[in-house]
C-alpha cells in the first residue's frame, strides 16, 4: 500500500507529465479534470509544499519525570 507521501509524488509526476505533453497550451486535461495554467501551477505548488512537509526534518521532544 502506497504512503501519503508516495501518492503525492505520483500526483506531482502526473502534473509534470501533463505539462510536458501539453506544453504551451492554456488549458490542461488530467484524468478527466480540466485545469488552466494558473490552476495547474497552484496545484503543483501545493503538492510540492506537502511533499516538503512529509519529508521532514522532524523534531521530537520528550519530557521525563522522576
Amino acid at each position: 500500500m502506497a504512503t501519503d507521501l508516495q501518492n503525492l509524488v505520483t500526483a506531482r509526476s502526473a502534473l509534470y507529465a501533463a505539462l510536458a505533453t501539453n506544453a504551451g497550451k492554456p488549458n490542461y486535461n488530467i484524468d478527466g479534470q480540466s485545469f488552466t495554467w494558473g490552476e495547474l501551477m497552484d496545484r503543483i505548488e501545493k503538492i510540492n509544499a506537502a511533499i516538503d512537509q512529509g519529508q521532514g526534518p522532524f523534531e521530537i521532544s520528550t519530557e521525563g519525570s522522576t
